[in-house]
């Protein structure tokens, strides 16, 4: 039976070819709140944030073979016309069980209203039940969420250019000038900027925040920066979201190169304490070296560490690693080795050949402080031989 919503019975005996699969999410929020999809909700979702990442038209009454969770079923009733109560209840079950997101009947192709047992059972299984009026095809939502897809990939393109961009500018290998071409573009030229940070996984919640604002996002790694003008509206909208975050203030886009340090290391203080954090409430080495030309910070690089990569690439050893283990935070000499995975006479004898090489010894608090700020230096100036911490 083909109807007009473009599903058929009986045709899924491969993987879902109707399915629309994206590397991103929309929310079923989304979904509802697109008015030329003319989709309602039958019963309340709990949770509107709830992900869609497939959309699957078919009218199995298991497709549970092709289900990979998070999908929106789209249905014109086949497997619950005319069924039992028990078939239909066992199909929702079956549903839920699978992690599918959402189910949606398309209206007017076999039935009018939908029957109340399907009703009660996706209530009691918490499966959002979503209806379609009569006459709009399900091509206009498979179209509808492609197109979200393609517009959130050209924004993350756009947000991951720009934080390339800014990693450039503290790395001191890019002028002003293109950054201050970018704030134009968004309407940030000429006041303050609040330079915020966040963890990448509330990337949603921070364009939730920010989007109503004149503001920019970049995405750097394992973080999201947010640019906004720093006005008292701002300001507030921010205070009152629960987000955790780290700000500074750069009066214009050069100083951004130090601003974007001091608003990571802000974010690293709230991250510990999960909390909002301001860089002028801490004293930290990072903020005070996000202050310091780069031209100042070379020399500890070449000093310090040039010559353990060298040595590194030409030994196959691991005293980059091993020192910036040694360093880390609450690590002492036992557990830097534990995370290594080496002895600790094997740590020991690392370390003398870093003393060895450099002229420094990592056990001396003063030579520390030293390989702290070269190590640092390294990292923010784009050292590209530079291990992961």
């Amino acid at each position: 039976m083909t109807t007009s919503n473009d599903t058929t019975n009986g045709s899924h005996d491969a993987a879902p070819r109707g399915a629309s699969a994206h590397d991103g999410t929309i929310s079923l929020g989304e979904l509802l709140e697109e008015p030329s999809l003319h989709v309602e909700a039958l019963t309340q979702p709990a949770d509107t944030s709830r992900p869609i990442r497939y959309v699957y038209p078919t009218e199995l009454t298991d497709p549970s073979p092709y289900l990979r969770g998070e999908e929106l079923i789209l249905s014109v009733g086949v497997p619950v016309a005319g069924q039992s109560d028990a078939v239909i209840e066992n199909y929702v079950r079956t549903l839920k069980h699978h992690d599918v997101s959402a189910l949606l009947i398309g209206l007017g192709d076999l039935m009018a209203e939908l029957p109340a047992t399907l009703v009660a059972a996706c209530r009691d299984n918490d499966l959002p039940l979503l209806t379609q009026r009569a006459a709009v095809p399900f091509r206009r939502i498979v179209d509808w969420v492609d197109e979200q897809r393609t517009r959130d990939r050209t924004v993350d393109l756009q947000e991951r250019d720009l934080g390339s961009m800014l990693r450039w500018l503290v790395a001191g290998t890019l002028g002003a000038g293109p950054v201050e071409t970018e704030l134009a573009l968004r309407g940030l030229t000429g006041v303050p900027v609040s330079v915020c940070a966040f963890d990448a996984d509330r990337h949603n919640d921070v364009h939730r925040l920010v989007d109503r604002f004149p503001a920019a996002v970049a995405v750097l790694e394992d973080r999201i920066l947010a640019l906004c003008a720093d006005t008292a509206e701002f300001t507030a909208a921010l205070t009152e979201s629960d987000l955790v975050y780290g700000v500074a203030i750069a009066q214009d886009a050069s100083a951004m190169a130090h601003a974007i340090p001091e608003a990571l290391e802000a974010l690293q203080e709230g991250l510990r304490y999960r909390r909002a954090v301001r860089i002028d409430e801490i004293a930290t080495l990072e903020g005070l070296l996000a202050a310091v030309p780069k031209v100042r910070l070379v020399p500890f690089v070449h000093r310090l560490l040039v010559p353990l990569v060298e040595h590194d690439k030409a030994n196959s050893t691991a005293l980059t690693t091993s020192l910036q283990a040694f360093l880390s935070p609450d690590n002492d000499i036992s557990t830097a080795a534990a995370r290594l995975y080496v002895h600790v006479n094997t740590l020991r004898n690392r370390l003398s050949k870093i003393t060895e090489l450099t002229g420094s010894n990592p056990f001396d608090e003063y030579d520390r402080v030293h390989f702290r700020i070269a190590l640092w230096a390294a990292r923010n100036m784009g050292m590209r031989d530079l291990p992961d911490p």
